[in-house]
């Protein structure tokens, strides 16, 4: 999820200040214990996600994925070890994950790309491509929710047939068609004399 047009706060600020922010919250939820704390946290990052001022709509499937998935952590970590450090995974994970939307759904997907390509700059000096790494980066980030959309209307047609509860069913043609989407956009990318050769200066 990347933001398009975006008024709050959080969108006015430097994309490196909020990535940068994220990756030393990432570290430091992995280095608190305590459920408290974590709880703490998790609250700012419902704060901070409503500050975004993003609609219920575009929020409510990925919410709901990640309240299924994370269900299945929390019962699975339950029974392994025990209940109270499957409260305090689920917590650390939730949080993180509510904190990367509110990153995310503020970020322009060019200001993104040109993160991408500050960030791999200095790979210039072992030949390497800044601009093909963050175009390679942001095609990839660009492409999870086009996958994802391919996939339920996969799966859906599949329910249509009747075929939905096998796996093979839905992934072969989930596979065939990313194939396919892979193809054309390598083909738009050559029709636009892309240059895949490796960065010399």
């Amino acid at each position: 999820m990347i933001a398009s047009k975006n008024s709050s706060y959080l969108a006015r600020i430097k994309p490196g200040w909020k990535f940068g922010a994220l990756l030393v919250l990432s570290i430091s939820l992995y280095l608190i214990d305590s459920w408290q704390l974590l709880l703490l946290s998790f609250i700012l990052s419902i704060v901070l996600l409503l500050s975004a001022k993003v609609g219920f709509k575009q929020l409510r499937m990925p919410l709901m994925s990640l309240a299924m998935i994370l269900s299945v952590v929390f019962v699975l970590l339950g029974l392994q070890t025990d209940w109270g450090n499957a409260v305090v995974s689920v917590l650390r994970l939730l949080t993180m994950c509510l904190f990367a939307y509110s990153v995310s759904l503020t970020t322009s997907f060019d200001a993104m790309l040109e993160l991408f390509q500050q960030v791999a700059s200095p790979l210039r000096f072992i030949g390497a491509n800044p601009a093909q790494i963050a175009l390679g980066l942001s095609m990839t980030i660009r492409f999870i929710p086009e996958l994802k959309k391919v996939y339920l209307e996969v799966r859906e047609a599949q329910h249509a047939r009747g075929l939905g509860n096998n796996p093979l069913a839905v992934s072969v043609p989930l596979v065939i068609r990313s194939l396919k989407i892979a193809d054309e956009t390598a083909e738009a990318l050559d029709a636009r004399g892309y240059d895949s050769a490796p960065y010399r200066r």
